[in-house]
């Protein structure tokens, strides 16, 4: 058992000297983050794909939701790993310039390294409960991140406070009028049938009554996303057989405003945030059922 242990530290140790002492990146990336130094990573991301002949072509509720002059809370599937691409390509085209995505504490790392301060500035980071260091079972799905970022990992209690401080940080941004995107089962799976995490709904209860009225809950899906020919073609800039165009489809469901999602929420429950959760797990569902076959 010591022995394993002494096996983990090591590797974990190797990758962490390696990825803190790794300076290449590909040309694309560094074309990126230049760019994005310039105009925003928003931006920097339509023109990119532009450039190497992706489109994103939106349906539903676009018009609505690209228009909505209040805060905006994205809720998506990501079951394709980049859907976020689209979304922020779309609102780009909308002259929206940041917004924030909330994501697990290392990808906020592999983002800072890859992009740079730009893309940073646009994530927040969670600690999934999987990853608490002081969790008894750790054989789970979450095992090769652990042994990858063994030195950043939290208590159970650490988690639950930063990540409080995560989902008040988004509510704060929402009420000002900003743009939060979140994946609500915290992993990439299908919304559509993995149960969702609380952590979107207690978002929601942190809004002010104030602002129920002024807050967008949009659902979302990105589809006909095939992530090698993605990354080909922009790696490639469009030359060669990477160079055929492609199309992702983004689509918006129903959007509400948060007063109208309290609403749907039984009275005893409004303040609670897994109530609050299943009633936008409903409200997505519903918005895809008959797209996705069910």
């Amino acid at each position: 058992m010591q022995d394993g242990k002494v096996i983990e530290q090591s590797i974990t140790k190797t990758i962490r000297q390696l990825t803190n002492h790794m300076n290449w990146r590909p040309p694309f990336i560094r074309e990126l983050r230049e760019h994005a130094d310039d105009v925003g990573i928003l931006a920097a991301t339509k023109e990119i794909l532009q450039r190497n002949n992706i489109t994103v072509r939106s349906s539903g509720n676009a018009d609505v939701v690209g228009q909505h002059q209040g805060g905006r809370l994205f809720v998506g599937n990501h079951n394709k790993q980049f859907e976020f691409v689209a979304l922020m390509d779309f609102l780009s085209r909308f002259g929206n310039a940041c917004m924030v995505h909330i994501v697990k504490f290392y990808v906020e790392r592999q983002v800072g390294w890859a992009l740079g301060q730009p893309a940073q500035d646009i994530v927040l980071p969670v600690y999934p409960r999987l990853l608490a260091s002081d969790r008894r079972n750790k054989l789970n799905a979450e095992l090769g991140s652990r042994m990858l970022f063994h030195g950043s990992l939290r208590t159970l209690e650490e988690s639950n406070r930063l990540n409080e401080a995560t989902l008040r940080l988004a509510a704060d941004k929402l009420s000002g009028g900003g743009i939060v995107n979140i994946f609500p089962c915290g992993s990439i799976v299908n919304n559509m049938t993995q149960p969702w995490r609380p952590g979107v709904g207690r978002m929601i209860s942190l809004l002010s009554d104030e602002v129920h009225d002024n807050v967008l809950v949009v659902p979302y899906q990105a589809d006909n996303i095939n992530r090698a020919r993605l990354l080909a073609a922009v790696a490639m800039q469009g030359r060669g057989p990477f160079g055929r165009p492609q199309t992702i489809d983004l689509r918006f469901g129903e959007p509400l405003t948060v007063a109208e999602v309290i609403r749907r929420v039984s009275e005893p429950s409004r303040g609670d945030p897994s109530a609050i959760t299943d009633v936008l797990r409903r409200q997505y569902c519903e918005s895809f059922a008959q797209t996705d076959g069910r």
